[in-house]
């Protein structure tokens, strides 16, 4: 306030504005005058400081992405936010661009705005990238047949192996079986598998079929048989050492027509071994077993010379007897007589017509 030992005739007060009306000092100069034309200034400097950050508008939520195809980055897009102040901006900046290339993974964007006073504001989303694609495997063989080893159930078996690729990073490639491994006979699966950085897993797979062509082996066949029939017998009972039979696998049947000690009637028969393994393939060896008869017959009952007086009125007589068990033929006639010369006594003599 101001006084004076006259009146005051009047005050007042100017105020100058150093800068701008959000940030500066605005001086006020204040005036009085008597009524005597005399007059005295005085001052006030107001320092106006602006502490109100700037706003950012429209930012956008989070963003998740797949890769680009082939890439292990994404190129990402977005609206992009605005800023405001009460002032003005001064700066309105961010770490990346909308259209830029993000790798696979999360990368969070911040977008800065300031105002001339230093009132800053930030605001922030992130990008995420998934890595979304499986490795890809190439050059997987054909399926494979071939047949097993010589002598062996089994094969040993080649390829060329296959190789993977991934748009990120391949961490494994791995198989079921490798190379020059040995396969069992039948059909096997071999089976790739790939896994990049990222846990994506691609397979590719073939076979591996191994055929069973080789056929079993006999050992130990008998040479060809002949023998006696046994007394009495038109047959004859027949042994032997028993053949053995093998496979590069397995053998799944030995079967023979005859076995030994079979009875074997006279004349020739085959004996027939076949072996049969697991896959159909079959072998058969033979030999003979020839049965002779060398026993002469036996004529039984043979009737005791016969004397008999002629028939009467007659130079002959009829003469009878038991015939033996086989049937006999005669080599003379049944009526007998006494011949051109009459002589006594005659031979008969008889052959069986049964051997």
């Amino acid at each position: 306030s101001f006084s004076d030992n006259v009146e005051l005739a009047s005050t007042e007060a100017a105020i100058t504005l150093d800068g701008t009306t959000c940030d500066g000092a605005y001086d006020i100069v204040y005036t009085a005058t008597d009524s005597c034309g005399n007059s005295t200034t005085a001052s006030q400097r107001i320092e106006l400081l602006d502490t109100v950050d700037p706003t950012i508008g429209g930012m956008p939520a989070d963003i998740t992405q797949t890769n680009d195809a082939g890439n292990c980055s994404a190129s990402v897009s977005w609206v992009e936010p605005t800023a405001d102040d009460n002032c003005s901006v001064a700066t309105f900046t961010s770490d990346h661009n909308s259209g830029d290339t993000f790798a696979v993974g999360t990368t969070t964007v911040t977008y800065t705005a300031t105002d001339p006073s230093g009132n800053e504001s930030t605001s922030s989303f992130t990008v995420t990238v998934t890595d979304d694609e499986a490795p890809a495997i190439s050059g997987t063989p054909a399926n494979i047949s071939q047949d097993s080893d010589l002598g062996s159930c089994t094969a040993t078996v080649t390829w060329t192996a296959p190789t993977a690729s991934d748009n990120c990073g391949l961490a494994s490639l791995t198989s079921t079986h490798d190379s020059g491994d040995s396969f069992f006979i039948g059909t096997t699966t071999v089976t790739y598998t790939a896994t990049d950085i990222h846990g994506n897993i691609s397979e590719s797979s073939f076979t591996v079929t191994i055929n069973e062509v080789e056929a079993p082996v006999i050992l130990g066949m008998p040479a060809n048989i002949t023998q006696t029939a046994d007394a009495g017998m038109c047959s004859a009972e027949v042994t032997w050492a028993e053949p053995t039979a093998s496979d590069n696998c397995n053998v799944a049947s030995f079967t023979s027509t005859h076995d030994s000690g079979d009875a074997f009637a006279v004349g020739t028969t085959t004996v027939t071994y076949t072996a049969l393994d697991d896959a159909g393939n079959s072998t058969s060896a033979s030999f003979t077993v020839t049965v002779t008869d060398n026993e002469a017959p036996a004529i039984s009952g043979m009737p005791a010379d016969i004397t008999q007086t002629a028939d009467a009125g007659s130079c002959g007589a009829a003469v009878s007897w038991i015939e033996s068990a086989a049937p006999i033929a005669l080599s003379a006639s049944s009526l007998i007589d006494a011949g051109p010369n009459g002589n006594w006594p005659h031979v008969v003599t008889l052959t069986t017509s049964a051997d």
